[in-house]
Parts: C-alpha cells; sequence; structure tokens
C-alpha cells in the first residue's frame, strides 16, 4: 500500500498539497529563517491524519500544555468550511480517497470516501479493510492508530503500550500484537475470545450448581423422594381381601363418566317430549276460535255474509278438524318411542347411581376416602418437591452437554489458531532478527524483544528488554523509532498484508547522529517514514542531502493553515 496525497480545502479553494514520497517525508522549519520553527504547525499533518482515522479533532486545535483552544485555528474551523482529504493506495492496490469536515461541531464532522458521504460505520470498514485488511469487530481503528501515528509525547516513547486511551484491556493488548505479528484471520480471535468467556461462565455456572448438588445432597433426595411416592402408591393400590382400592376409584369414575352421557341423553328426550305434548295441547285448545276468525276475515274480504254460506261454512271446519287431527297425528309421530327410550335411560342411570353406591360404601368399608385424599396430597406435594430437584439436576446435566459442545467448537479452531499462531511465530522472529539489527546499529547493544506467544492460549504478552535504553528522552525516542522501522521491514521482508508506514512526531531530541542514520536507514525502506523535526538540528550539508525528502517546509509565515 502506499499514501498518495493530502490535500487541505478552505471555502472550496485548494490551500495545501501535500505529496507523499516512497520512503522518507520529512516535516521540518524553513532553513536559515531569522523567525523560530516553533509553532508553525509540524505536528499539524500527523493529528489531522489521526483525525482523518477517526480520531478527535482537539489536538489538531487545543494547547498541548494549558488545554486551551489556539484562537486562530478555532476561528478558522467555525467560520470557514475546511476540508481535509487523503489519497491512498489500498493494500489491494485499489485507489481511494477518505475526506472529513475539521470542525468544532461534531454533527459536521462528516464521514466521505470517495466524493461520496457515508456513516461513520461504513467509513470506516473501508479503511479497516483496504489499509489494515480488518474484516472483523476487533481490532478496531482505534486500537490500532496509535501504533501508525505517533503523534503524542506518550505514544513517542512506548514501543508497546502506545495506546494510553481509555478501556484499554489486556486483551486489546493481546489482539492487536498478534494482528500487527500476520495473524491473519482475526475473526478468529474473537470466535476463540467468545467461546473461552462462554465457557468460562459454564463452569462457572457448574461449579455453583455441583455445588448445590453436593450440599444438599439431591441425589439422594431425589432417590429417596422415589422411593417415599412409590411406598404411598403401593399403599393406595394394596388390596384387603382380594379388592384393590385404586381399581375402585376407577370403575367410579366410569361410572360417572357414563352418568354424565345419559344424563345429557335424557336431558334431551325430556325436551323433545315436553314440546310433542305442549304442541298438541296448543292445537287442541284454540282449533275452533282461530278457524273462526281466518273464515270471518275471508269472508268479509269477500263482501259476503257468513249467514248465507252456512253449508260452506260446515264443510270447511269438517275440512280443519280433519286438519289439525292430521297435525296432531303427525306431531306426535314417535312420542311412544321417545317415552320409550327416556324410560329406558332413566332406569340405566338409576342402575349407575346404585352401582356407584355400592362402590363408595365398598370403598368406605375398607378405608376412608379422607385417608385417600390425604395420601394422594402427600404425593402430589412429593411430585412437585421431585420436580424441583430433578429441574436442578436436568440443568446441570444440559450445561455438560453445551460445555461439551462449546469445548468442541473450541478444538475445532484449534487447528485454524494454530495455522495463524505459527504464522505470527515466523513473523516475530524476523522481527527480533531486524529489530536486533537496528538496535545494534544504532545503540552498539541487541535490544531483545518477544511476544511471549502462548500457543495453547492463543495469547502474548509483548515486551521489550530494554535494560540498555533509557526511559526518558532521545534515546527512548530512538527505541521507538527503531521498533517501527524495524516492523516496516518485517511487513516488507514476510509480504504480510499490513499497513507499511509510520509517522513519528518530533523526533528532535534524538542526537543528529542517530537522525542521519536513521533517514539514511528510512531511504532503503520499502516502505513510508514521515518525521517532524526543527531545521536548526540539520547543518547546512545535512540540509542539502535530505532536501529532496522534505515534503512539507513551515514557516512563521507560512503556517499550515496558512493564517
Amino acid at each position: 500500500m502506499k499514501l498518495l496525497r493530502f490535500l487541505l480545502e478552505i471555502d472550496g479553494v485548494e490551500t495545501r498539497e501535500i505529496p507523499f514520497l516512497d520512503n522518507l517525508n520529512i516535516i521540518t522549519s524553513k532553513k536559515n529563517s531569522d523567525a523560530p520553527g516553533n509553532s508553525v504547525g509540524k505536528s499539524t499533518l500527523g493529528r489531522i491524519l489521526d483525525y482523518l482515522f477517526d480520531s478527535s479533532i482537539s489536538p489538531i486545535y487545543i494547547d498541548d500544555e494549558f488545554q486551551t483552544p489556539k484562537q486562530e485555528i478555532e476561528q478558522l474551523f467555525t467560520n470557514s468550511e475546511v476540508y481535509v482529504s487523503l489519497e491512498y493506495l489500498g493494500l489491494n492496490n485499489q485507489y481511494s480517497v477518505i475526506k472529513r469536515r475539521l470542525s468544532t461541531d461534531t454533527a459536521l464532522q462528516n464521514y466521505i470516501l470517495n466524493g461520496q458521504e457515508v456513516t461513520s460505520k461504513e467509513y470506516i470498514a473501508h479503511i479497516m479493510g483496504s489499509i489494515f485488511n480488518v474484516y472483523s469487530a476487533k481490532p478496531t481503528i482505534r486500537k490500532l492508530a496509535p501504533k501508525f501515528f505517533r503523534t503524542t509525547q506518550h505514544r513517542m516513547t512506548k514501543t508497546v503500550n502506545f495506546d494510553n486511551g481509555r478501556n484499554v484491556s489486556k486483551s486489546d493488548i493481546n489482539t492487536v500484537f498478534l494482528y500487527l505479528f500476520n495473524f491473519d484471520d482475526t475473526e478468529i480471535l474473537s470466535k476463540v475470545h467468545r467461546l473461552k468467556t462462554t465457557i468460562k461462565g459454564y463452569n462457572k455456572n457448574l461449579k455453583a450448581f455441583n455445588s448445590v448438588i453436593s450440599q444438599d445432597k439431591i441425589v439422594g433426595s431425589v432417590s429417596k423422594i422415589k422411593k417415599e411416592i412409590a411406598k404411598l402408591e403401593k399403599s393406595l393400590s394394596s388390596s384387603e381381601k382380594g379388592i384393590d382400592k385404586l381399581e375402585i376409584v376407577s370403575k367410579i369414575n366410569t361410572i360417572d363418566d357414563k352418568q354424565n352421557l345419559i344424563s345429557d341423553q335424557i336431558l334431551s328426550l325430556d325436551l323433545k317430549i315436553k314440546n310433542i305434548i305442549k304442541t298438541n295441547e296448543i292445537l287442541k285448545t284454540s282449533e275452533q276460535h282461530h278457524l273462526l276468525d281466518e273464515l270471518r276475515t275471508i269472508y268479509e274480504y269477500a263482501s259476503v255474509k257468513i249467514e248465507s254460506t252456512l253449508e260452506d261454512y260446515q264443510q270447511a271446519l269438517d275440512f280443519h278438524d280433519h286438519l289439525l287431527s292430521t297435525k296432531r297425528e303427525f306431531v306426535s309421530h314417535g312420542l311412544d318411542k321417545l317415552q320409550e327410550q327416556h324410560e329406558k335411560a332413566t332406569i340405566k342411570f338409576g342402575q349407575l347411581k346404585i352401582q356407584k353406591q355400592s362402590l363408595f360404601d365398598e370403598l368406605k368399608s375398607k378405608k376412608k376416602m379422607e385417608e385417600i385424599s390425604d395420601t394422594m396430597k402427600e404425593i402430589g406435594k412429593l411430585d412437585k418437591e421431585l420436580a424441583k430437584l430433578i429441574a436442578i439436576i436436568d440443568k446441570k446435566d444440559d450445561i455438560d452437554s453445551k460445555l461439551i459442545l462449546e469445548r468442541q467448537s473450541l478444538t475445532e479452531l484449534a487447528g485454524e489458531l494454530e495455522t495463524e499462531l505459527n504464522n505470527v511465530t515466523s513473523f516475530e522472529e524476523k522481527y527480533i532478527e531486524n529489530f536486533k539489527d537496528y538496535t545494534r546499529d544504532f545503540y552498539g547493544v541487541e535490544y531483545n524483544f518477544s511476544l511471549h506467544l502462548d500457543q495453547e492460549k492463543g495469547e502474548c504478552s509483548p515486551h521489550v528488554d530494554d535494560v540498555e535504553s533509557n526511559n526518558e528522552g532521545g534515546l527512548k525516542r530512538l527505541e521507538v523509532v527503531t521498533f517501527d522501522l524495524a516492523y516496516i521491514k518485517t511487513v516488507c521482508d514476510q509480504q504480510a498484508l499490513r499497513p507499511n508506514f509510520v509517522l513519528h512526531d518530533s523526533i528532535d531530541e534524538i542526537d543528529i547522529q542517530h537522525v542521519r542514520k536513521m533517514f539514511d536507514v528510512s531511504i532503503q525502506l520499502s516502505g513510508q517514514h514521515i518525521v517532524s523535526m526543527l531545521s536548526d538540528k540539520l547543518v547546512e550539508q545535512d540540509y542539502t542531502k535530505y532536501k529532496d525528502f522534505i515534503i512539507l517546509e513551515l514557516s512563521q509565515d507560512n503556517k499550515f493553515f496558512k493564517i
């Protein structure tokens, strides 16, 4: 991959363009100037690049020492539309442009990818894939960026613990360094971490259940309760004089069911019979009355007096009597059969009643119903208690089963993890070799580095045994530089799909002899090294030698934002 060009636009006008070189890139103050080279913005490019990688905007315009806004820059961000962009070739050699607005209003700090405004999630996902070759949730962009943009004193003086942000856990450091050292499928780390967390939780729960089962002697209690239930059930089913009481209860229940059916049948027959009888009574008592009313209505409508048609009237009455007689006969058809069915059903119901009473008498003669009821209640109580205890055992067995499955999944990942860790080991061996070469060349002493990789756990604890170095000052900063240059060289040696650039802010404390050697090493690298420094460190001969590698030269008259 390769950083190509940085662009600063203010109110739509291209204000500053910075092309990146293939190897060494120097940001410095103007040489041979009477004005001091401090506070001209040498650190600004690095902080903006970090901002493009989703860091806070604060370091760009907030004073480090006093933590107060630099008014000129704050006003610029407030009153003007200031956009910054970075053009680069990704690991897949595809051209991309990432762009953001510099504004003190977070709502205006939009994300632009290849000319289109996108969500922060889309923007970050593109960077993570194209620059870092990361497609999983971890490591995150803000855990990786501090390694490549050493824009603060902390980052410039810490080789391993370079991220002093909030919530940096041991797991984060482990994930970041395994990634840096060529652990390709970072999703495996997430899967392994989730599985281990789940297994740890299951083990904790299993321990708790085993403790409860052991302390409360649940297994023994289950056995004891089962025996007690069996004993009670046996007492219910025990026979006296050859009579099984449970069988008697079962017969009573069967008779109850039959009685219910016959009772429904009797009610239905009774209703049918009553309807027939009621209908006949109505027809019998109201036949004359209805006929007279009907005939009068008919003859009056025809304007004929009834007295003049007595013969017809008598015929109508005879016809009507015959009609009613036929209707009563039709309605009453089957009545005798219904009455017969009703009588048989009533008799059958009475017989069942007698049978049930006989069974009750027989049961009461052997054992009181209250005793049976109490026994049944006790069995129900024991059943509930048994269910609770068995539920605890079942839950414990369920955890056991899940634990087996999760451990199987972890075992299946172990093969993939082993391959990845072998890649890490290979990368680490080459890195150690390069780091020792650089430290021997710069310090005259070989520094030892180790990931302290635990192959079994898939974890590491990176550490530099810097017994020869100082904790402060230029030698410590030089150690950080050699640490990062060794990383770039190893990435190139191993042809790993990892970023091959680094930015170091303010290397002024490093001795000029080491600076020259650092520049010479950087020029030979197949990666990009961006450094900021005061030009006062360079004598004229140095300035002339490295002038072609200066990508940005600032002064009091030409500050970064040109204000």
